[in-house]
């Protein structure tokens, strides 16, 4: 028995011990695994309460975009060109838009009209543009919200951030200003940054690329962004591939497609920067060399508020101070031009920018929310709110709401219906000159003409090229209420009235219809179909006699 007690109090030494009968009987105790405590479910009310302000938003715009373009408060520059060159484009013509005077894509290389052209295939109307651009301003605010999510926010910062999107001023400025191919680039590089942040530098790089397509300046948006998206992906070719994709674009537009189709083979627009140089080594010359002209320009006072309505709305875009550098190029191209609505709020030249505070927004947010130090819930939601409140506050008096002034959705005529019976005497293949306002009605056709064009120039081409011929219409469709004509068309309406070659055909409070009625006194040896200048026509020089009893000769006068 000696070596069994040995080996027992060896095995307790061990650690071990023998088995007995109360070890069998007593009921055995069941160790359940740990488990770590899950976090409790987001709640999917922010999902709903944005997709609601989404639809809201594509319902009221609708709206109001239709009522206004019904109202005439559109015009044919730029929304019947687009419309007159897609049209064109979609009976297989020569995309010559005799609106502008100009081939389609030498004014500007918008080869994303293109891929529209079906859409017309389908509904021929300029009405499918109008809310085209207001479903692109509308996928804003998802795609916001789902790179919100994509940079670890949570549903309801991320619901907050795509709302706050479509109650940007600049966002719904964008609608009224009705299209332009330069809208639809926002869902696109929004989409290209969403990629990005998805590991998706292919899809980035193709959403870049179709973005480009949009207009000859996109490059200026697409290389900075191109070069913090393969950053943020940790891809070369997303990075360099967007930045080589910029360039070749930009160098194609400018150098190739723009002088081919230029009646001069001279850019059109370059003149806006003449100040600083001619051509592109003069032009970045002057601006390197001229830092307190740039710098006075960026910093005058109608620039720095243009900058505050679009950034103070999206308050925490400014967390992102380095995000927000992807834009100065577009900023600097705004500011710098003589042109001025290229820097105000509610014109399509902002488009960009809206992709740039959008995207600093969502990083800010990021930023703010996530940063080492701990925020509570309270402080996490008194952010959001103030997220909000701006965006609300920017809308209500920034927005296109015509708070204490004249109501922007209103248009220039009371009655839609008497609009539409006037145009409706207008056969659709007649060659026509019309008003602005209604040329944009009527811009399915070969030849329209927004008067005092074609019987005085006025934006027409450019000034070295031929001017249209006098007498290339056959029908002449103006508004009732003549009010805030220009001096031009009200020289040129006195002319066709008073030649005794034009009789009204239908009138009513909104319109007036003339009809010529004897052949054209002027032979016209060809037609500017192609803008080529070896038409045999030049200036014209215009000696109006008119009535002195006639209405108009009392508004001449008054002039």
């Amino acid at each position: 028995m000696a070596p069994a007690r040995a080996s027992s109090a060896k095995g307790m030494r061990m650690g071990l011990r023998l088995v007995t009968r109360e070890d069998v009987e007593r009921p055995a105790v069941v160790v359940q695994p740990s488990r770590r405590a899950e976090p409790p479910a987001e709640s999917r009310a922010p999902i709903y309460a944005l997709g609601v302000a989404t639809v809201s938003f594509v319902a009221l715009f609708t709206v109001l975009v239709l009522y206004k373009h019904a109202h005439l408060g559109t015009r044919a520059f730029d929304l019947g060109i687009f419309d007159q060159g897609l049209w064109l484009l979609s009976e297989g013509e020569t995309p010559f838009v005799t609106i502008r005077g100009l081939h389609l894509f030498g004014d500007h290389t918008s080869f994303l009209l293109y891929p529209l052209v079906p859409l017309y295939w389908v509904w021929a109307d300029v009405r499918i543009l109008l809310i085209l651009t207001v479903l692109a301003m509308a996928a804003g605010g998802p795609l916001v919200y789902a790179a919100a999510r994509a940079e670890g926010l949570g549903r309801a910062p991320a619901a907050v951030l795509g709302g706050s999107f479509l109650l940007l001023p600049a966002v719904q400025w964008q609608i009224w200003d009705v299209f332009h191919p330069e809208t639809l680039t926002i869902p696109i590089l929004l989409a290209a940054y969403l990629l990005a942040l998805r590991r998706r530098p292919a899809w980035a790089l193709l959403a870049l690329a179709v973005a480009l397509l949009a207009k000859e300046d996109t490059a200026l948006i697409v290389i900075p962004l191109a070069i913090y998206l393969g950053f943020r992906a940790r891809s070369k070719l997303l990075g360099w591939g967007g930045v080589a994709l910029g360039l070749v674009a930009f160098w194609l537009s400018f150098g190739v497609f723009l002088p081919h189709w230029s009646p001069t083979g001279e850019l059109i627009y370059s003149g806006r920067y003449a100040r600083f140089g001619e051509g592109f080594a003069d032009l970045a010359w002057g601006l390197v060399t001229s830092p307190l002209a740039v710098a006075g320009e960026l910093l005058a006072a109608d620039s720095l508020i243009y900058q505050a309505g679009l950034l103070v709305p999206f308050l925490v875009a400014l967390a992102a101070p380095r995000v927000l550098l992807i834009g100065v190029p577009t900023l600097l191209a705004n500011v710098l031009s003589i042109h001025l609505y290229q820097a105000k709020l509610e014109y399509h030249y902002t488009a960009y920018l809206i992709v740039v505070v959008a995207i600093a927004g969502v990083v800010g947010a990021k930023r703010i929310l996530h940063r080492p130090s701990p925020i509570t819930i309270k402080h996490r939601r008194q952010a959001m709110a103030l997220v909000v409140v701006a965006a609300a506050i920017g809308s209500v008096v920034g927005g296109p709401w015509g708070i204490g002034v004249r109501n922007p959705w209103e248009g220039h005529a009371d009655s839609a219906d008497l609009v539409a019976a006037a145009l409706d005497v207008i056969p659709p293949d007649a060659a026509v000159a019309a008003d602005s306002r209604l040329a944009v009605h009527l811009a399915h056709r070969q030849t329209i003409y927004a008067f005092p064009n074609p019987m005085i120039r006025q934006n027409w081409s450019v000034a070295e090229a031929p001017p249209p011929p006098r007498h290339d219409f056959e029908w002449l469709a103006v508004r009732s209420d003549l009010e805030g004509m220009s001096t031009q068309f009200m020289a040129a309406y006195a002319e066709a009235m008073e030649s005794g070659a034009f009789e009204v055909v239908f009138s009513n409070a909104e319109v007036v219809v003339w009809q010529r009625v004897e052949e054209r006194s002027v032979a016209e040896p060809c037609l500017v179909r192609e803008g080529a200048p070896g038409c045999a026509f030049g200036p014209v020089e215009l000696d109006v006699t008119v009535n002195p009893e006639h209405p108009i000769s009392a508004r001449l006068a008054a002039r």
